[in-house]
């Protein structure tokens, strides 16, 4: 052994270490901070990056790294490499902190799980040395010849910003106050004894610590960050509302119909109030108007610049790069969508379209939370399809935005209906943020709210008692939608209609697509749907209301509540570029399980929004306008949340580690139930159909990771509940023994051992 090591492909310690103070440089010079408050931080952080892992040149340490030993028996190389640190003169606790806490948590409080915390036993804290400690300074001190070299050279590195620093050659214990490691809220634990903003900035310099550390060992520099300002957001003259939103400042509220160019609008707001160095992040509510989105503005301005942010980031990301028919090519890529999607999660892409839990992970401390205090201030935040989301994630957004705002973040808030006890809740939360919708005075304006894209058609019964109306109407018209509320009703019409169908229509221009589908079937459809003509005729569940681009020309609806149905509608005669087309409505749904209120089993009440919702559409005069949407969508919301909805929503606005953030902050600590709370709120996992077991274990045999998971199928815990006795626990990933077809997904009610 002549050198020190830091990595096991044999990168030095000197080498690794600079390639992360480049990384820490770049990724400071980036941030939307004052210039002191980042030559605070930039001192502080490449401290820290310059000293993270001296403590792998302890002899144990190397022997690992060139493959001599299985591993260091569970010690700890951050700890000498704070015990470094705290031997040196006049290096901050915070310097010290960081160091410490750049791979592990502080140590448990003896009551939570103790799982990715430092060890106790190993800390030797103010002149108390552990029998541990001392084994690893003595093998430490073993190589402290062939550190010094390499220490020299990080110097040298460090002395070019003016940091310069010396060889010791006696490691001393932690001079860390032992509140800094006490997540107890007594009188000495580290919220009681150490202040706030010291607490804060120890938690940024770790953050970027650990983000440099990411970022250098993936060689990768920050990028810098663009003046949106230069990209073309509109290729034409806006429209009124458009330049009132472009022209804001500040917080706002943004209302305006499907296909006005509300998108276009939110982009000009964010190029009016982007600061130096500032964010713009796009949260929006399902993953697949997310990976639509992030399209959409990789277009506007460039791979490089835009990021995708949401729980399966990895698989869209690998489907973007298409794979190629060659295994190893299709490794290399999938290996690169995992590194796009790692970098999405640090301090690296400018802007990042999202779901609002990426956000709340954040406020609440999730894993990583601490980059959040140092890329967020002065960003751009814009919450699309505000009203789509469960109560309690609206409660958490708002009380996350109002948090967010307090550190110069600008909110702004869009949706295409914007009930006005939701603008009341904003207001209540956000203070009285401007409201910009189209100007009825104005004629561009006015053309868009008294467009006239649909005739509105209500039917008693459900879509199964009309299906020779249906079936007649489709031989009249070139596309049909058909929209579903449940999964089940959506198979039985699908295969309806092939059978009634077949002698006069080819079976595949009948599609169907649903939540069932496995994403390697779904991302088919989906692509045909988008690229090539529609088909004839497309059953679907609500997936069609946030996902396709599509353009149908007429449709029959289940019923739901007015914003879902608005949505749905969004697929008909989708520009107004046509006759008003004919949009059929049934009163009742095939399935007695009521998905959008608690009527189940019997009829609806008179206050659910589905009954309420139905009233107001037989009050609208044909042809529906979107101002008549509007007003609906207003009526029907108007009484706001009610009882367990208003119960949810309060929760989540009143949640006291955002609403008293400075009073929780604990440094070097995540709060580990986040992930599950806030990855699960849609309440679903993911099973392997039992006909697929063979393909997914190829896949995995041949390290095509992606490509077999992307043949899992997403199922909510009710159903696999309900149908626990067709599922196998004992697997990873469980295994359903249910039919699946590409052409109908997974038919829960189907067990595969009963199909002849």
């Amino acid at each position: 052994m002549d050198t020190i090591l830091s990595k096991s492909s044999g990168e030095t310690l000197s080498e690794h270490t600079i390639s992360c103070l480049k990384a820490a440089n770049g990724l400071i010079a980036s941030l939307p901070l004052s210039q002191k408050e980042k030559e605070v931080l930039n001192k502080d952080v490449l401290l820290a990056v310059a000293m993270h892992d001296v403590g792998k040149a302890a002899n144990g340490f190397q022997k690992v790294l060139r493959g001599e030993q299985r591993n260091w028996q569970k010690k700890r190389h951050e700890i000498i490499s704070a015990s470094f640190a705290s031997s040196l003169q006049d290096i901050p606790s915070s310097v010290i902190f960081a160091i410490l806490t750049h791979h592990k948590s502080i140590p448990p409080d003896g009551i939570s799980a103790n799982f990715g915390c430092l060890p106790w036993e190993q800390l030797p804290i103010q002149n108390e040395k552990t029998n541990v400690w001392n084994e690893m300074a003595k093998e430490w001190n073993e190589n402290a010849a062939l550190f010094l070299p390499e220490w020299e050279i990080i110097c040298q590195y460090l002395e070019g910003y003016g940091y310069p620093l010396r060889a010791i050659y006696a490691l001393k214990p932690l001079t860390l106050e032992p509140a800094w490691l006490e997540r107890t809220t007594g009188k000495k634990g580290q919220i009681r004894t150490i202040s706030f903003q010291d607490r804060f900035h120890a938690s940024i310099v770790r953050g970027l610590t650990i983000t440099s550390d990411h970022l250098g060992s993936a060689h990768k520099t920050p990028l810098s960050i663009p003046d949106i300002n230069k990209y073309c957001i509109l290729k034409k003259n806006p429209r009124p509302f458009q330049k009132i939103i472009g022209k804001t400042d500040g917080s706002a509220i943004l209302r305006a119909p499907t296909g006005s160019g509300k998108t276009e609008g939110a982009l000009l707001w964010a190029q009016k109030n982007q600061r130096t160095n500032g964010r713009l992040f796009y949260i929006l509510p399902y993953t697949a108007s997310i990976n639509a989105m992030h399209h959409r503005l990789t277009k506007i301005f460039g791979d490089i610049n835009v990021g995708l942010l949401h729980h399966r980031a990895t698989a869209s990301l690998y489907g973007i790069l298409e794979a190629d028919e060659d295994i190893s090519i299709r490794i290399e890529k999938q290996q690169i969508a995992k590194t796009l999607a790692d970098l999405s999660r640090e301090i690296w892409f400018p802007i990042r379209v999202c779901t609002p839990h990426q956000i709340i992970r954040y406020t609440l401390r999730g894993k990583g939370w601490e980059t959040m205090l140092a890329e967020i201030p002065n960003s751009c935040f814009i919450f699309d399809e505000i009203h789509a989301y469960d109560p309690r994630i609206v409660g958490l957004i708002l009380s996350s935005a109002k948090l967010l705002s307090s550190w110069g973040v600008r909110c702004l808030f869009l949706s295409a209906t914007f009930p006005s006890f939701l603008r009341k809740l904003i207001y209540e939360s956000m203070g009285n943020l401007p409201f910009i919708e189209p100007d009825p005075t104005k004629e561009e304006d006015r053309a868009v709210l008294d467009k006239k894209r649909h005739i509105v058609e209500l039917k008693e019964g459900t879509v199964k008692d009309h299906i020779d109306t249906i079936v007649q109407a489709i031989h009249n018209s070139p596309s049909t939608l058909i929209v579903c509320n449940h999964v089940r009703t959506s198979q039985e019409i699908y295969s309806l209609l092939k059978k009634i169908l077949k002698e006069d229509i080819p079976l595949e221009k009948i599609k169907l697509i649903h939540s069932r589908f496995n994403s390697e079937d779904r991302n088919r459809v989906e692509d045909n749907l988008n690229k090539n003509s529609l088909p004839k005729v497309l059953v679907a569940t609500q997936v069609v209301e946030v996902s396709l681009d599509v353009d149908f020309e007429q449709a029959f609806f289940e019923p739901a509540p007015i914003d879902a149905l608005i949505q749905r509608m969004g697929r008909v005669n989708r520009y107004g570029n046509r006759p008003p087309a004919k949009v059929m409505i049934f009163k009742e749904q095939v399935n007695p399980y009521h998905l959008y209120c608690d009527c189940n089993g019997k009829s609806h009440d008179p206050n659910c929004r589905v009954k309420r919702t139905i009233d107001e559409i037989e009050k609208v005069m044909n042809p529906i306008s979107e101002k008549d949407l509007i007003k609906s969508a207003d009526t029907v919301y108007g009484d706001g949340y009610q009882g367990e909805e208003k119960k949810k929503f309060e929760e989540g606005l009143n949640h006291p580690d955002i609403k008293e953030f400075e009073k929780h902050l604990l440094a070097g600590s995540h709060q580990d139930w986040v992930d599950s709370i806030i990855e699960k709120t849609d309440g679903i996992s993911e099973v392997l159909p039992i006909s697929l077991h063979e393909k997914y274990m190829n896949k995995r045999n041949e390290g095509l990771w992606i490509e077999a998971n992307s043949l899992l199928v997403p199922v909510r815990f009710r159903t696999i509940m309900g149908s626990i006795d067709k599922i196998d626990k004992s697997s990873d990933p469980w295994i359903i023994d249910c039919l699946y077809s590409p052409e109908e997904g997974l038919e829960i009610e189907k067990q595969l051992d009963n199909i002849i």
